[in-house]
């Protein structure tokens, strides 16, 4: 094969898989507390210094390009919805999930108490205090304060736990807002980020943003496959040349 063929064909495929990233940051433009992802460019191949001198120049040209991403992890903007069960986290914190497939931590404060009193995040899972245990709510009035203390009335009942880690890139996202820790639990910190209640966290999705690196990237696609029509060109002519011969 060409080597410029592959290397063109890899990078229209990286462009195809960047648009993704960027159609579903679309998608959740409205989603509270979604992080937008970052899509960034690879090479596969070993470098050419690993390679065998005969074939260094092939290598240098026959990379493979692949789309990879990262998530943003900057604060959105935060919206005021005066309910009480609504909080966003100012600075660097997560709420921790007791999610069905293990511990999984989210920034959409969209909280509610379900049927048998237990605090829960927006999909229903229970949401833990500093004690690792669910919060259980009961009647009365509900307030939560910066430090994510929960009372009824004038009861505590409960204090939200909330984490953060040192790298960010340590969290995987798993949709819904949530993210998986790769590493292990071990690794949370205590966040001494504050609780705002009352409000919730956009998306931090900028959408003139997005649509500007949309053009660049269909731009991209476009002159990756002009280049692959003129290698296929090139190569139709000298096939029917050597042909002719």
């Amino acid at each position: 094969m060409n080597s410029g063929i592959y290397t063109a064909y890899s990078g229209m495929q990286a462009q195809a898989d960047a648009l993704d990233v960027l159609a579903n940051n679309l998608a959740n433009v409205n989603t509270t507390g979604f992080k937008a992802e970052k899509a960034f460019f690879t090479l596969l191949q070993q470098s050419v210094a690993e390679s065998d001198n005969q074939n260094a120049l092939h290598a240098a040209v026959n990379k493979p390009v692949a789309a990879r991403s990262t998530f943003n992890g900057e604060a959105g903007l935060m919206n005021n919805t005066y309910r009480d069960l609504d909080i966003a986290i100012e600075g660097n914190g997560f709420l921790v999930i007791q999610a069905p497939q293990g511990i999984r931590y989210t920034r959409n404060g969209n909280l509610h108490m379900n049927p048998q009193g237990v605090l829960t995040s927006s999909d229903g899972f229970p949401v833990l205090g500093v004690e690792n245990k669910p919060i259980v709510l009961g009647p009365g009035k509900i307030s939560i304060d910066n430090n994510g203390d929960i009372r009824l009335g004038e009861e505590a009942v409960g204090r939200l736990k909330l984490v953060c880690f040192e790298n960010l890139s340590s969290l995987e996202k798993e949709g819904s807002s949530l993210f998986l820790s790769r590493n292990g639990q071990e690794f949370e910190l205590k966040s001494d980020a504050k609780v705002k209640a009352g409000y919730l966290e956009r998306s931090n999705v900028n959408p003139v943003q997005a649509v500007v690196q949309m053009v660049s990237i269909l731009r991209n696609f476009e002159a990756l496959q002009k280049s692959m029509n003129l290698i296929t060109h090139d190569m139709n002519k000298k096939a029917i040349e050597n042909l002719s011969r």
